[in-house]
Parts: structure tokens; C-alpha cells; sequence
């Protein structure tokens, strides 16, 4: 018999989960919005995608840093990060009626989110299909 399989469900398939969990709240977020783009006094929710996926992975002022895995991997700097790339800004002027919501950054936000939602679904999909892969080759 040969070695049991190790590792099918490792970090990248974990990380990979905890951004669709984050993604969905980000989505839920802004529907949230948009829904009260018309009540008064109602000020917008301003959490970022990286702030769902920290409290989902449980990680507190961290920043995630890629990782050279192999000899001929380019170097990366020690200043390199992903933070940079989960944040957006947000425009927190109120109106007349105290609402702080901007429909159009939230329907273009939405809209963002939802194409990175559909690639961490390819992500995660592919990476199921190589698991189905390797066991039913396991069974040959």
C-alpha cells in the first residue's frame, strides 16, 4: 500500500475558504448599504474585505507575505504585501439628511466584489479538481 495522502486540505485550501467566507460578508455589506442609501441618519458600513478575512483566519495586526518555495522563485522585499491590495477608501461625506452612503461606490464595490468572489470559486474549484484527481489516480 502506498503512503497515506498527506496535506489535500492544507493552508492554501483553508485560506482560499476564509477569503469566500470574507467575500460573502463584504457582499452582505454592501447590499446592507445600498438598502439604506435612503434613510436618513444612517451612516455607511465602512469594513474592508481584509478586516473580514483577519477576524475569520483570527489574526490580529498580521500581514500576509509570500514566500519564495523553491530555488528559482524571484526574491521578494520584506516590505512586500497584500494589505495594500484589500483596502479601498471610502468617501464618509454626508448629505443633507445625515447619509453617508455613495450608491455609486457601493454598486461598484459590489461589483468588484463579486468578480473576486468568482475567481476564489475557479481557485478553489481547481484546487478540488486536482484532490478528485490525485485519489481517483491513487485508485488505479
Amino acid at each position: 500500500m502506498g503512503q497515506p495522502l498527506t496535506g489535500l486540505f492544507d493552508q492554501e485550501f483553508k485560506t482560499l475558504s476564509s477569503a469566500l467566507s470574507a467575500r460573502e460578508r463584504m457582499q452582505s455589506v454592501h447590499a446592507a448599504n445600498i438598502a439604506n442609501a435612503d434613510t436618513p441618519n444612517y451612516h455607511a458600513d465602512t469594513r474592508r474585505f481584509a478586516d473580514f478575512l483577519a477576524e475569520k483566519q483570527n489574526v490580529t495586526n498580521r500581514s500576509t507575505r509570500l514566500a519564495a518555495t523553491q530555488p528559482g522563485h524571484i526574491p521578494i522585499a520584506e516590505s512586500t504585501s497584500w494589505q495594500g491590495l484589500l483596502a479601498t477608501q471610502r468617501n464618509t461625506a454626508q448629505r443633507m439628511d445625515g447619509n453617508s452612503v455613495d450608491i455609486q461606490k457601493e454598486m461598484a464595490g459590489m461589483a468588484q466584489n463579486q468578480l473576486m468572489h468568482d475567481m476564489t470559486m475557479r481557485l478553489l474549484k481547481k484546487r478540488l479538481d486536482m484532490v478528485a484527481t490525485v485519489v481517483r489516480e491513487a485508485g488505479r
